[in-house]
C-alpha cells in the first residue's frame, strides 16, 4: 500500500515509517517543513511537506494516491493554543484532505482518556479535548478509521506485547510498541471502524488485535 505518515520525523512517527517500509509498504514521509527531511533521511520513504496549519488544500495534493493516511502527529508545545492548532484544528483538517483526495483507510493516534477527557488527567486537559474533538471528526468521516488511544508514551525498549481494549486502565507504553500497533492495523481488519487503548501488556501485538471484540 502507499502510506502516508503525518508527524514521521517525530519519535514515534521514525518507528512507524520503519515498521511500514518493513511491512513492504511505500511510505510518504510527511514533515512540516523542509528542514525536517534530515530527521527522516535513511528510513527507506519519500519525505513530502505535509503541513497541518496551512492551507488543507495542500493536504489533499500530497494525500492524492494514497491508500492510507496514519496521522501521529502532536503539538511540540503544550500550551494550549498550540494544542488546538495542530491536535484539533491540524488533525480535522487533514481529515477532510484525506476525504477529498479519495483515500479509504486513515489511523489517528490519540491518547488514552480522550474519548474521556473528565476521566483523564487535568493537567493534559487540553490535549484531551483537542483530541477527542478530531477524533470525533474522524469517525463522523466518509473514511475507514481506526482510533489508537495511546497509554503515556515511553522511550523505553519495544517488548512487542500489549494490552488492548475499548477501555482500560491508565498505562504507559514504548513508542515503539505503539509504531508496531499502528503498523499491525493495517492488516487486522477487525480495527477498521474502531476506536481502542492500548498499553503494555502480556499479549503480542498481532494475537492482541486478532481478539479485539
Amino acid at each position: 500500500m502507499v502510506v502516508t505518515v503525518l508527524g514521521s520525523s517525530g519519535r514515534t512517527g521514525r518507528h512507524l515509517v520503519r515498521s511500514l517500509v518493513r511491512q513492504g509498504h511505500a511510505v510518504r514521509a510527511g514533515v512540516r517543513h523542509g528542514r525536517r527531511r534530515v530527521a527522516v533521511a535513511g528510513l527507506g520513504a519519500a519525505p513530502v511537506i505535509a503541513d497541518l496549519c496551512v492551507d488543507p488544500a495542500e493536504l489533499v495534493d500530497v494525500f492524492t494516491g494514497s491508500d492510507v493516511v496514519i496521522n501521529v502527529a502532536g503539538a511540540a508545545d503544550p500550551d494550549p493554543a498550540a494544542v488546538a492548532l495542530v491536535d484539533r484544528d491540524g488533525a480535522i483538517a487533514a481529515v477532510r484532505a484525506a476525504e477529498r483526495a479519495a483515500v479509504r483507510r486513515y489511523i489517528q493516534l490519540s491518547a488514552q482518556f480522550a474519548d474521556a477527557p473528565d476521566q483523564g488527567d487535568r493537567l493534559v486537559r487540553s490535549i484531551l479535548d483537542a483530541k477527542q474533538i478530531s477524533d470525533n471528526v474522524l469517525v463522523r468521516s466518509s473514511l475507514v478509521w481506526t482510533v489508537v488511544r495511546a497509554g503515556t508514551l515511553t522511550d523505553e525498549p519495544a517488548t512487542n506485547r500489549v494490552a488492548v481494549a475499548g477501555h482500560l486502565d491508565a498505562g504507559r507504553i514504548p513508542r515503539q510498541d505503539v509504531a508496531a500497533v499502528l503498523a499491525a492495523c493495517l492488516l487486522e481488519p477487525r480495527t477498521e471502524n474502531r476506536g481502542f487503548d492500548v498499553h503494555s501488556g502480556p499479549t503480542p501485538v498481532a494475537a492482541a488485535l486478532a481478539a479485539l471484540t
